[in-house]
């Protein structure tokens, strides 16, 4: 793991009449003119974030880009100050700008709601992203309790590992209290272990997917939690940089050999969702991490926001599976995650309908293909 979070983060008509060594020039002025016309022809396609500065947020809209360049439509960022109110407000102003679609990713669906009833009524559809809101003209987002559940799946196996039962502490690293992605994902591991292992204690702490947030939590619960055993954060852009002051402390664990809880009895397990630093599952920092590939799962949105745009057939609501990834895949998810950065223009994101299915079709193993 790197020592810091920080460095983790780029005229046509008149050309018979012009001599010859004044068209070579004109040429690519003819060249731009159609370019520019026929990009002023595709729609344009808005994407009102929650905040800015968020890695992972950064990666899907330079994704949702890339993918308006293979799908045929222009793209334009826009933040929502990680204010539900302000948010709310942009939202409106968006739409009075007449953009073909706009794509939300809502800080508090009940205070957005009347903004999207606004845009609709100025004929602008809004596609949901993360939080199913049915007065959206549609919703898509990841199956949230399905991946807190397989985190706690693999949690409890971590911890079996090492006590020989399942017992302990979990910190839980939230996202943003009342946001449904952060309610769900974290609901869905925390609910398993209440009803499978009562006995485990879990602690909560919201972080607001901020990095020195989760970091100033981390350092709370070494001192008020000694025995703490391991931390479940909802997004690696949290969970890497708690797990960067448990290494300060010397009390990091790491998943290889003779550098766990074996060679030190005090050191914490650390498990994540979304898998944006899979470097760090590769090098031993995460046990487990739920791939959601910001790539894939932006290319996946544009296709959906095209659609809409097009009048073509599009559901209602759709819910994805993020990817598990462990020591077994870790390497292989890793070098198709890089791909899909590094080749965005040419990567096939229309391999299969899952990211289970792209992963199998690149060659890496899948762990949850029934799950």
């Amino acid at each position: 793991m790197k020592s810091s979070f920080l460095r983790r983060f780029l005229l046509v008509g008149l050309a018979a009449a012009i001599p010859a060594a004044v068209l070579v020039s004109a040429g690519p002025t003819n060249a731009a003119a159609k370019a520019t016309k026929a990009s002023a022809a595709k729609p344009m396609i808005y994407w009102l974030e929650q905040g800015a500065g968020n890695p992972y947020w950064n990666a899907q809209h330079l994704a949702a880009a890339q993918a308006g360049k293979r799908l045929g439509y222009n793209f334009k960022s826009f933040s929502g100050n990680l204010s539900a109110t302000d948010q709310a407000a942009i939202l409106k102003q968006l739409a009075n700008q007449k953009p073909a679609l706009i794509m939300l990713n809502s800080i508090d669906p009940a205070t957005i709601v009347p903004s999207i009833k606004y845009a609709e009524s100025k004929g602008v559809p809004v596609l949901s992203l993360y939080s199913n809101i049915p007065q959206a003209t549609a919703s898509i987002g990841f199956n949230e309790i399905r991946s807190g559940q397989l985190a706690a799946k693999e949690a409890a196996t971590f911890l079996k590992q090492r006590y020989g039962k399942i017992t302990g502490t979990i910190g839980v690293l939230g996202g943003v209290q009342g946001q449904p992605t952060s309610d769900q994902r974290a609901n869905g591991f925390i609910a398993y272990f209440k009803a499978h292992y009562p006995g485990v204690k879990v602690v909560f702490q919201p972080t607001n997917w901020d990095a020195s947030q989760a970091s100033a939590a981390m350092q709370d619960w070494l001192t008020k939690y000694p025995n703490l055993s391991m931390v479940y954060g909802l997004s690696d852009t949290i969970t890497v940089p708690a797990a960067e002051v448990a290494q300060r402390q010397s009390r990091l664990c790491l998943n290889k050999p003779g550098k766990n809880w074996t060679a030190n009895p005090s050191c914490i397990i650390f498990v994540s969702v979304d898998g944006f630093f899979l470097n760090d599952d590769v090098n031993g920092t995460l046990f487990s991490d739920e791939m959601y590939s910001p790539q894939w799962s932006a290319y996946v949105y544009g296709e959906d926001a095209y659609s809409i745009v097009k009048h073509r057939a599009y559901q209602k609501n759709t819910l994805l599976k993020s990817l598990l990834v462990t020591s077994v895949n870790a390497a292989c998810a890793l070098r198709m995650q890089t791909a899909m950065a590094n080749s965005m223009a040419s990567f096939d994101f229309t391999a299969g309908p899952t990211l289970q299915a792209v992963a199998s079709h690149y060659g890496c193993k899948v762990l949850d293909a029934n799950q």
